[in-house]
């Protein structure tokens, strides 16, 4: 099982959404209630629900502080026969900022996406050095 870790000072996850699209490096059309990091809330929270009859896409936005230049990595994962599979991996560069803006993206087709979904931050090169997980289930 994937569990967060304190993360050492060089990146820290400041905020996430998840969306149905980005437009100006603002997520939009946000889903509800809104995503965490479950550091943040112990995972007692309720988590978003993505409806496949309502959009095509979700657009998971992350706004880092970062003091060095690196990658993070956007892990998705999607929970089939009661375990977790990666689909997809994205790293996104980052540059030292108070709030970098990152996003990264995933398709969703009806009945074939359906179920508990899961995304794990990391920096690229140290991707057992969780910094966020946020989770959403899409119907």
């Amino acid at each position: 099982m994937i569990t967060p870790a304190l993360a050492q000072s060089d990146f820290f996850v400041k905020k996430v959404v998840l969306s149905e699209e980005v437009k100006n490096r603002t997520p939009e059309g946000i889903f509800k209630p809104p995503a965490y990091c479950e550091k943040d809330k112990n995972g007692q929270a309720a988590i978003p629900v993505v409806q496949t009859s309502q959009t095509s896409q979700v657009m998971f936005w992350t706004k880092v502080e970062a003091t060095t230049k690196g990658k993070i990595r956007h892990s998705w994962h999607h929970k089939t026969d009661g375990k977790w599979t990666k689909i997809s991996e994205v790293n996104i560069p980052i540059q030292p900022s108070p709030g970098y803006r990152m996003w990264s993206m995933k398709s969703l087709h009806p009945g074939i996406h359906t179920g508990e979904w899961m995304i794990v931050v990391a920096p690229s090169k140290e991707p057992d050095r969780i910094l966020c997980i946020a989770r959403f289930t899409v119907k």
